[in-house]
């Protein structure tokens, strides 16, 4: 609860559900917070287009949260 940074989890629990039981681990320690999924996506504006980066004219690449699909998950 030092405020510390995003970190990346190792390669081990690199799939969402993995992930997951991670933070159900680290919940039950009591020593943590804000624990949330995310992954690296394109960015996109309002209206759903890439942000493009000026300088490379591709899109830029960012991390965002991650949202189960509601059909996957069924």
């Amino acid at each position: 609860m030092a405020g510390e940074k995003v970190k990346q989890l190792s390669q081990m629990f690199d799939a969402p559900q993995y992930a997951q039981q991670f933070m159900e681990l680290a919940r039950k320690t009591g020593k943590c917070r804000d624990l949330r999924i995310r992954a690296k996506a394109v960015i996109t504006d309002a209206k759903g287009e890439p942000v493009i980066n000026q300088k490379t004219k591709m899109p830029k690449v960012g991390w965002t949260d991650f949202i189960p699909d509601i059909a996957k998950v069924a």
